[in-house]
This record gives C-alpha cells, sequence and structure tokens, in this order.
C-alpha cells in the first residue's frame, strides 16, 4: 500500500486515513483489544531540514508525548539501532506516568514503542509506532511490536516489474 509493505496479525481491522496519498500518510492497526499500531511516512527532505539525526527526530516525538496534559513523567526506557530494509532505524520504548483520571491522584504508566526510519531509496521517513492500551492482550507485546516493524518493506520488489 503507498509503496510499502508490511506484516500484521490476519485478525487487525486496517484504518487507512483518507487524506493519506503516495506521498504523505498515515494508516492505523487496531488489535481486538484496542492496541493500535500506526505507520506514518512523508517526504524524506522535510525531516532532514528539520532534524539533524533519527535520535532528535525520535527525540521531538517524545517531547510531544511530554507535553500531553494528562502527563507526569516520561523516560526513554530503551533505545536501539537496528536494520529495517537495508536502512538504519532507531527503536525507542518510552514510557509515560500518566494521571489516572480529572478526580483520581493516582497514576498508571502507558508504553510506547517506535521507530524511527529514513529511506533514500524512495526519498521517504517512516514512523512507526504503537500505543499499548491493553496490556493483557499479548503477554510480550514488545514482540508484537518488533515482529511487525521488522516486517517493514519500504521498498519492496515490485511483482509488477517483471
Amino acid at each position: 500500500m503507498y509503496g510499502f509493505e508490511l506484516k500484521i496479525p490476519n485478525d487487525w481491522r486496517v484504518e487507512v486515513n483518507p487524506k493519506s496519498t503516495r506521498e504523505k500518510g498515515d494508516v492505523a492497526f487496531h488489535s481486538k483489544a484496542g492496541n493500535r499500531f500506526f505507520v506514518t511516512w512523508g517526504n524524506l527532505s522535510n525531516v532532514e531540514s528539520r532534524f539533524k539525526s533519527l535520535e532528535e527526530h525520535r527525540d521531538k516525538n517524545v517531547k510531544q508525548i511530554r507535553s500531553g496534559p494528562d502527563v507526569k513523567s516520561v523516560d526513554i526506557a530503551e533505545s536501539h539501532d537496528e536494520q529495517i530494509s537495508g536502512h538504519r532505524a532507531l527503536f525507542s520504548h518510552v514510557t509515560a506516568d500518566v494521571k489516572a483520571g480529572m478526580f483520581s491522584r493516582g497514576s498508571y504508566e502507558r508504553e510506547m514503542w517506535s521507530i524511527h526510519l529514513y529511506c533514500p531509496e524512495q526519498s521517504r521517513y517512516y514512523v512507526v509506532y504503537c500505543l499499548l492500551r491493553d496490556p493483557k492482550e499479548y503477554p510480550d507485546f514488545a514482540y508484537v511490536f518488533n515482529s511487525m516493524a521488522r516486517s517493514l518493506a519500504c521498498h519492496p520488489q515490485s511483482r509488477f516489474n517483471s
């Protein structure tokens, strides 16, 4: 779809943003329990002019999370490099301490995973991320996220070029 491929579980629902185009857009994948996995893409020159590195791009996204009205604190619990489709990809696991509710003094931890990837072949950036809403759905959601994220083919070999 729109020039990339991704393997997802068969029972997940796909929701394409109707404003998405080949140049810029996003798609959401919904699990049965409401966990959501997103892929966002856009023109690589737009992010290269704004950010010096994948880390700086990721940090801008973490800053956006921090600015949420119910967010008490945010921590990058894990960060490491991977190779996806032949490109350097920055994996990050972020935890956020979020206020439990308007009248509650408690809080709870919300987990998010992300990958930031630049693909010069397609002149695109990709941000793949997941917001975990129901941690009971999968005993090891990090494994689910990493498996799906590693399946990203940002410039798949076209079956129609032969």
